[in-house]
C-alpha cells in the first residue's frame, strides 16, 4: 500500500540479484531515519519550551519586561 509508495519501493532502481534486498533495506532504514526524526523533533520542542518556561517564569527577566529593558 502507502508503504511502496512512500519509500519507492514500486519500482526496483538496482540491479542484479541483490537489488530488491538492497532497495528494502534501503527503505527500511529510510522508514527508521523518519521515526528517529519525529521522535528528535518532539524532544526539540519539549526543550524549547521548558526554556520558554524557565525563562519567562524567572523574576529578574519579568521586571526587566516591565521596565521595557531600559
Amino acid at each position: 500500500g502507502h508503504l511502496k509508495t512512500d519509500f519507492r519501493l514500486a519500482k526496483n532502481y538496482f540491479i542484479g540479484e541483490t537489488g530488491p534486498q538492497i532497495n528494502a533495506l534501503l527503505a527500511a532504514t529510510a522508514w527508521n531515519m523518519k521515526k528517529m526524526m519525529e521522535l528528535l523533533k518532539q524532544k526539540i520542542i519539549f526543550l524549547f519550551c521548558k526554556i520558554q518556561i524557565m525563562l519567562f517564569s524567572n523574576p529578574v527577566f519579568k521586571n526587566k519586561l516591565n521596565s521595557g529593558f531600559c
